[in-house]
Parts: structure tokens; C-alpha cells; sequence
């Protein structure tokens, strides 16, 4: 009797050993929602990505902050010396993009920045458009190019070939086609033939300052 084990000392054990595995669940739980919470909390304080749109290619790392400044190109504006008997080229700088012929007839309209020469253009001429087919440039003007023409047959052609001498520098261009608000003239003020595109005259250029 007495190596008996009373039933009521076996339940007891069993009852005992219940709370060690309680406190092993809570422990890892609490481990597992550490864990959790601290990765959330790290991948909110990254920055987001930045996913270029379609179609957009980022460049290189090294390369950003690097892209080239717009360029510019030194052009030679022409315009007439004192006694309009010759055109003194101007040289100036001009940004090259797509809208560079449209840059320099606005310079050659607005005059030489040197004093003793003289913009054979006349006053308050306009540009209303200019464009480029094949080699040819055509040169649309506003009415006042032949309007206020002086008379005389000098003006009339430093005026025309100011522009033709001016654009056939670049190698896009071998004629110029001047048109007045829209439409084809045969001449300015009865002086020089302009109904074909014109050709470079260098035979008018005096010097290049």
C-alpha cells in the first residue's frame, strides 16, 4: 500500500506542467509581433521608388546632372555699310534648335549693334514665318519689306541679299525664296527680280567684323 501513488498526486502533475507552455506561446508570440511591427516601421521610413512613366528611360546615375547646355552657334548677320554700296557681316550667337532660322531673321530685323552700319531692311518689317523645303528657305515677310523700300535700286538688293547672304551660310540652305505676307511678288519696288529662290552673292560682302 504504502508505494502506491495517490490518484489525486498525478493529476496534480499534470496540472502543473500547463502553465510552462502558456508562457512559451505568449513568448512568441510577442516575438513574432516584434518582429512584424519593426520591419513595417523600417519599410515606412525608406523612401519610396520612383517608377519612371512608360516609354521614359532614365539615364545612367553618373550621368544625371550632366546633360548639356543648350547649344549655341556664331552666325553672321549682314548689314549695309554707310553708303549702301556693300553688306558688312555682324557676328553673333544664336541658340541652334529647332526654331534657329526664326532667331536670326528676329536679329537681322532688329539692326546691327555696331552704329556706322545701317539695317538695309526697312522699318517695322516683320517676319511672319519661315520654313524649309529641300535646300530652299522661304522667307515670309510682312507687307512693309516692300512698302517702305526707299526707291533706289541699292536698298532693294542689300535688302534682299541681307537675308540670302545671312541664311545660305548654312550648308541646309542653297536659296532663299522671299515672300510677302503669304504670297509671290515678282520684285520689292521694281528693282530686282525675286520671283525664283535666290542663290548667295558674295560678290555684295565687303568685310566680316
Amino acid at each position: 500500500m504504502q508505494d502506491q501513488i495517490p490518484p489525486r498526486k498525478k493529476y496534480k502533475e499534470k496540472e502543473s506542467s500547463w502553465p510552462n507552455w502558456f508562457y512559451v506561446l505568449v513568448g512568441l508570440a510577442i516575438f513574432f509581433a516584434v518582429l512584424y511591427f519593426g520591419e513595417m516601421i523600417l519599410r515606412y521610413q525608406q523612401p519610396p521608388e520612383i517608377s519612371p512613366s512608360p516609354g521614359v528611360t532614365l539615364p545612367p546615375e553618373e550621368e544625371l546632372g550632366k546633360l548639356p547646355p543648350s547649344q549655341e552657334e556664331e552666325v553672321i548677320l549682314y548689314f549695309s555699310n554707310p553708303d549702301f554700296t556693300a553688306l558688312v557681316g555682324e557676328k553673333r550667337k544664336i541658340k541652334k534648335d529647332s526654331k534657329w532660322m526664326e532667331r536670326i531673321l528676329e536679329e537681322l530685323l532688329k539692326g546691327p549693334k555696331d552704329r556706322s552700319l545701317y539695317n538695309p531692311i526697312p522699318p517695322s518689317t516683320r517676319l511672319n514665318a519661315v520654313f524649309l523645303e529641300g535646300d530652299i528657305a522661304y522667307v515670309d515677310l510682312s507687307v512693309e519689306m516692300a512698302k517702305n523700300q526707299s526707291g533706289g535700286t541699292s536698298q532693294e538688293l542689300l535688302s534682299v541679299y541681307a537675308i540670302i547672304d545671312t541664311l545660305t551660310a548654312f550648308p541646309e540652305i542653297r536659296k532663299v525664296k522671299i515672300l510677302i505676307d503669304g504670297e509671290e511678288t515678282s520684285t520689292l519696288c521694281g528693282h530686282i527680280d525675286i520671283s525664283q529662290p535666290l542663290e548667295r552673292d558674295e560678290r555684295l560682302i565687303a568685310k566680316v567684323q
